[in-house]
């Protein structure tokens, strides 16, 4: 009986000296392959990644070079002149070319400039005109459209990320003793929900079209801001332009409750030249927020002609009011303006084979 014990331990020594080299037999394939396997997905992640970088660094140089050599072909053209001697067709032609410069590189050049250079020229040659008059006026229209309907497709995409006041209609001042007529506070955020703001504020649906969970977000957004308004004050009228000052104020609540008294002017006036020209990609003006607002031009009003429509010179007897809209949007869209976000290029490049991507290459991020 005394020697059945030490051999039980023998026993069992060699049983588990068995299955430890069973097991480091099998484990240490396994290991290998699993290390394998590793390495081999993290070599394939890499490629993807450098793969998806070369792409999206291949496709934004090839747009670059198609862009750079296109402007310099419609740039060159538009500039080409006769001496003098253009026709109403001449100039239709540099209405078309310039349509197409804005057209294609809206987020990058400031056309303002030379539609109000071939603005003037064409009111000029409309001035001299004797016979097709007519025909110039219609082509002075033709080229306000083309501006407008830029301003439209800008403004279509920013609201998405702020929201739009329309409708704002400023007297003018004609005579030195009736003093500089100023346009309602216009806020620059969402004023759903609050109160207090009937007969000071210019009150607008800006939640046209939101649903009720995007509209509840934009106040809950901007109830964490500071919240700035403005008023406008025309200080000329022009035949395609308006000379204004914006005041801004600081706008403070107790809870929803808007409170006059204590929101104050917050800087000095900002003084500028607002036309049908401007649009809100290149014509705005940064918020302390990060932010940023445009003031836009949508033309003149007299209300003492029988057809409102205000003739320039403007005549002693005139009551011109100059029509506006304004519009608020996030600075970040013009960074980001038909680009990926960050975020999602790090999602696309750390996307594994069995999971869908989160924008199909070649196409840019949903707006």
């Amino acid at each position: 009986m005394a020697d059945e014990t030490p051999r039980k331990s023998r026993d069992w020594w060699e049983r588990l000296e068995l299955a430890s080299k069973i097991i480091g037999g099998v484990s240490v394939p396994i290991v290998g392959l699993a290390l394998t396997y590793a390495l081999q997905q993290q070599t394939q992640s890499s490629q993807q990644a450098q793969l998806y970088a070369n792409i999206t660094t291949g496709r934004e140089k090839a747009d670059s070079d198609v862009r750079s050599q296109m402007f310099s072909k419609l740039l060159e053209r538009y500039l080409v002149t006769g001496a003098g001697k253009e026709t109403v067709e001449d100039y239709r032609d540099r209405v078309m070319f310039l349509d197409l410069l804005r057209s294609n590189f809206e987020e990058y050049f400031n056309a303002r400039p030379l539609f109000s250079r071939l603005y003037e020229q064409i009111r000029d040659q409309e001035a001299r005109a004797a016979a097709n008059r007519p025909a110039w006026a219609q082509l002075k229209q033709q080229l306000i459209e083309v501006a407008k309907d830029t301003t439209s497709r800008q403004i279509a995409r920013l609201v998405r990320s702020g929201h739009l006041t329309e409708d704002i209609v400023v007297p003018v001042r004609v005579s030195l003793d009736s003093g500089d007529p100023v346009s309602q506070r216009i806020a620059l955020y969402s004023v759903r929900g609050l109160r207090g703001l009937d007969g000071v504020f210019k009150l607008s649906d800006e939640d046209t079209g939101a649903t009720d969970t995007e509209r509840d977000a934009a106040a809950a957004r901007d109830a964490q801001r500071n919240r700035y308004s403005i008023t406008i004050r025309v200080k000329e009228m022009l035949d395609s332009a308006a000379k204004v000052s914006v005041l801004l104020y600081r706008d403070v609540y107790d809870g929803d409750a808007f409170r006059p008294e204590r929101s104050l002017p917050d800087l000095r006036p900002i003084e500028f030249e607002v036309s049908y020209f401007s649009t809100p990609y290149m014509d705005n003006t940064r918020l302390f927020d990060g932010s940023r607002f445009s003031v836009l031009y949508d033309g003149c009003i007299d209300q003492k002609a029988t057809d409102q429509v205000c003739r320039f010179p403007l005549a002693p007897t005139a009551q011109p009011m100059a029509q506006f809209k304004v519009v608020v949007f996030d600075e970040a869209f013009l960074s980001q303006r038909d680009r990926p976000y960050v975020d999602q290029i790090l999602e696309k490049i750390g996307t594994t084979p069995g999971k869908s991507s989160a924008f199909p290459l070649g196409r840019s991020a949903p707006r």
